[in-house]
């Protein structure tokens, strides 16, 4: 059997610090759009790191890559390519791909005689480091020095795979074409056809983008985006999932927002709207704009709606409580048809001649 070639990006050699390196700068066309802001809520405390979602920026650990036909290395690029079966881990975290391409750069040094950091106190904020050249303008040649002057070893600020892309932990799958992480921004960037992300009980596909954002623990779908979980269904133009863990420590998707031609569909209904905040604990959907509900024909109209899928229950309101309505409720309410029994059976025997 063909032994894989391996190289261990390792602290101090290609990987270390992670997320104080200045961000990357994208072309417009490229640059992932910050997700839609969610309903406001009470403010709460950051929530501890989940062990068992996506993340290449919150670990220490080296950077394992692997792959069948081999690994290229050049200084003058900052560039480390893995071709065919390549695979990148990282802590819980895997990118695979049929190439997997990981971009360095030096680190500053700290300055001579600095102590090193006490992890048990607040440390000040770091200086911002020099922002990366704009689009367009031609970045530093290569052998030129950046920031660092080399002695302060490098670190991975961007990992790209391109064929067959699968970035996993052990209870989360995304897939595409071509995957983008971007360890700065502490995002993915999925493209390509069948995009899809997985969780024991979650479905999430997309049409043009499927991106993950690891400190909002969010996958933002878009383009003809849908969310399944058993049989009930939301599709939109974008969809927010906030991730967290369930009782069994896996990442689920907790809340789903529908931004844009939403749709939901379960066994018994069909309700659209402008826009959709669904609870999936609770059952409880909240639709905002030009809301309709469908439920065995009959049909409600108005301009905002709770809808309880657990119970069935749904209120459609002009407006939420408290608020002025600018159109009434409306209702259309079929009758159902009565099912005509059929005749009686003749079981009378034909009589002779």
């Amino acid at each position: 059997m063909k032994k894989a070639a391996t190289f261990r990006i390792a602290v101090g050699l290609i990987a270390a610090g992670l997320v104080t390196a200045a961000p990357l700068v994208l072309a417009d066309d490229a640059k992932p759009t910050p997700p839609p802001a969610s309903p406001a809520r009470k403010a709460q405390p950051a929530p501890a790191q989940p062990s068992d979602d996506i993340g290449l920026s919150r670990s220490d650990q080296p950077l394992d890559v692997t792959a069948d036909q081999g690994i290229e290395f050049s200084k003058d690029a900052k560039e480390i390519i893995a071709r065919v079966n390549a695979k990148a881990v990282r802590g819980n975290t895997t990118v695979t791909g049929d190439t997997l391409t990981a971009y360095y750069r030096d680190k500053t040094p700290p300055p001579p005689g600095a102590a090193a950091p006490d992890k048990g106190k607040k440390q000040a904020a770091a200086p911002t480091p020099a922002p990366a050249p704009a689009p367009g303008q031609a970045a530093p040649a290569a052998g030129d020095k950046p920031a660092g002057d080399g002695t302060g070893g490098s670190e991975v600020w961007r990992v790209t795979a391109d064929g067959n892309v699968d970035i996993f932990t052990p209870t989360q799958h995304a897939y595409g074409d071509h995957g983008d992480y971007n360890i700065d921004d502490k995002v993915v960037v999925l493209t390509g056809d069948h995009l899809k992300m997985t969780t024991p009980q979650d479905i999430v596909t997309a049409r043009d983008t499927l991106e993950y954002w690891e400190d909002k623990h969010q996958a933002v779908a878009r383009g003809n985006a849908v969310a399944i979980r058993a049989e009930k269904r939301i599709q939109a133009d974008t969809l927010v999932a906030d991730f967290a863990e369930n009782k069994q420590k896996q990442m689920v998707i907790q809340v789903a927002h529908g931004y844009d031609h939403v749709v939901l569909t379960t066994p018994t209904e069909v309700v659209t709207g402008d826009r959709a905040d669904y609870v999936i604990e609770t059952g409880i959907v909240t639709v905002t704009g030009s809301v309709k509900i469908n439920r065995a024909g009959n049909q409600i109209d108005g301009n905002y709606a709770v809808v309880n899928l657990n119970t069935g229950i749904s209120k459609v309101l002009s407006a939420p409580t408290g608020k002025p309505g600018d159109r009434q409720v409306k209702g259309l309410f079929v009758p159902q048809k009565k099912t005509q029994a059929p005749p009686p059976a003749d079981n009378t025997a034909p009589k002779g001649p």
